[in-house]
């Protein structure tokens, strides 16, 4: 990581690694994501796909609020909304009650691939996430997210068992 001018700039190995195998890293090139502290920002982190600037930014004042691991998870969900490029485009086209719908499935289809992602050298961290969203019952931050029970749910789902994780 590389920080600049209020920026931190994610390079090297954890670019590579977030793109999914290196069948993907040949195929095609993943733009570097910048990481941008936002202490105004509502949320602990919110991801803006870009093909060419994406952009995850951090209210690392509110991050800071959380154990290790649930860090590391919500900024694995960031990149995954990076990953899985989404976006709101559709925004302006849907009604209000179906972008409620898409942006809670990409919220989940974000925990699934952190899950698997992360699960793959930080399980204790993906369990972490699934214990702390499940104790939030069917509460939800808003009506685009997803109940802390079905979000809890979801990401032990996505987690391989730990005899299928790779080793090497």
């Amino acid at each position: 990581m590389v920080r600049t001018g209020g920026k931190l700039i994610i390079t090297g190995l954890l670019a590579l690694a977030t793109t999914g195998g290196a069948a993907a890293r040949v195929s095609r090139a993943e733009p570097v994501v910048s990481v941008v502290s936002a202490d105004t920002l509502r949320d602990v982190a919110v991801a803006v796909y870009d093909s060419v600037h994406p952009t995850i930014y951090v209210n690392e004042r509110r991050m800071q609020e959380f154990d290790p691991g649930i860090r590391a998870f919500f900024l694995a969900h960031e990149y995954a909304h990076i990953r899985l490029h989404h976006t709101r485009s559709y925004a302006l086209q849907a009604s209000l009650t179906e972008r409620h719908r898409t942006i809670m499935a990409r919220e989940l289809e974000a925990d699934c691939a952190a899950a698997a992602t992360l699960g793959r050298t930080d399980r204790d961290a993906v369990v972490a996430a699934a214990r702390f969203f499940a104790e939030m019952g069917p509460f939800r931050y808003d009506r685009e997210h997803p109940s802390g029970s079905q979000r809890g749910a979801k990401i032990l789902s996505c987690l391989q068992a730990p005899e299928t994780v790779a080793t090497h």
